[in-house]
């Protein structure tokens, strides 16, 4: 399949849209398609990255098809586009390894499997070239955060039942997993290895599922960290610290981190210079406000600069971007009304 090279556009600028947590089950709600339509029709990007827990409860030869139809705003536009495996996407019936080998026949999708030796699927990276197609002027990188501490106890070859939730652990649900270490490592060694080939560092950003531990500090320290957005339920992280952030900070090339899973929180801010952003959620059939449903803008520059900020569909579509009570019982507190 031909995959034209994402480029910058003549003014040094290049736009994604991030949509996260579509939770497309049998019994979709056709609100998310014009949802998503709203968001690409309005921020018209350059390129979407779809942020994990895409599909549920649909059998292997549906997947194509049905994917097919959820982003058909963004496959009639042509659009280039990827994605990263949340956890609920290990429970849509099928290896995660045969979904992603299905994303790779649908038309403009960007991402792949990723190394075989390394934990998780869709580990990779996408390039932008600069506006002249001279050089890489930016990375995307993708990572796989896996699903929840059960299997964070496997890959590190403990006892089911040893305990990674504490008690007294603030302003966290510990029962998430993230990237592990060997992914870290990848991404540590490709950098350096990047770097020698090309003679400099070149910048990027980072997306996964599931927020790294730093994320708590824009929740824990909104002014220093100059944050904004919403948050309405506790930040799901891990009390497992892979260092991801850390060895980004000292190779300096990853300008900004990016999650979706937690339905309920938009917040972002800077820590260290970094970009820290959680995209909050699209779907229609699970726990969502109305008024934070949307996508994450995300403006990179081939400076080096990025800027982001959230567009919600209420602002777009008005009560149209209501969910409908018969696509999801979720109970009363799920029923926001904001105008």
């Amino acid at each position: 399949m031909n995959k034209p090279p994402l480029r910058f556009h003549e003014n040094g600028k290049f736009r994604v849209l991030m949509i996260s947590d579509m939770h497309a089950g049998e019994n979709c709600s056709p609100k998310l398609m014009q949802g998503i339509e709203a968001l690409v029709a309005e921020s018209r990007p350059d390129f979407v990255m779809i942020g994990g827990d895409q599909i549920l409860e649909k059998e292997k030869d549906e997947i194509r098809p049905y994917f097919c139809r959820i982003l058909e705003p963004i496959l009639k536009r042509g659009l280039p586009w990827a994605a990263v495996f949340g956890n609920h996407d290990r429970e849509c019936g099928i290896d995660i390894a045969e979904e992603m080998a299905i994303y790779e026949t649908i038309d403009g999708f960007l991402g792949e499997a990723g190394p075989e030796e390394l934990s998780g699927v869709g580990n990779y990276i996408i390039p932008i070239l600069s506006a002249d197609g001279s050089r890489v002027a930016y990375r995307l990188w993708a990572m796989d955060s896996h699903r929840g501490h059960e299997n964070t106890n496997q890959a590190f070859h403990l006892p089911q039942d040893t305990l990674i939730s504490l008690p007294h652990t603030e302003d966290l649900i510990i029962n998430q997993s993230m990237p592990y270490p060997d992914q870290v490592a990848w991404y540590y060694n490709t950098s350096c290895r990047l770097e020698q080939e090309e003679g400099r560092k070149t910048p990027g950003i980072m997306f996964f599922h599931i927020m790294l531990p730093e994320f708590l500090y824009v929740r824990q320290n909104p002014e220093q960290t100059n944050a904004v957005g919403m948050q309405r339920e506790r930040l799901e992280a891990t009390l497992f610290n892979s260092g991801l952030f850390t060895f980004a900070l000292q190779r300096g090339d990853i300008k900004g981190f990016f999650a979706g899973h937690d339905h309920l929180n938009t917040l972002q801010g800077e820590y260290c210079g970094v970009t820290l952003a959680l995209d909050g959620a699209i779907g229609y059939n699970m726990s969502a406000h109305d008024d934070m449903r949307g996508g994450r803008i995300i403006d990179l520059y081939e400076t080096g600069e990025v800027k982001t900020r959230m567009l919600y569909l209420i602002d777009l579509l008005g009560k149209d971007a209501f969910r409908d009570p018969d696509y999801f019982e979720g109970g009363s507190k799920y029923n926001i009304r904001v105008l």
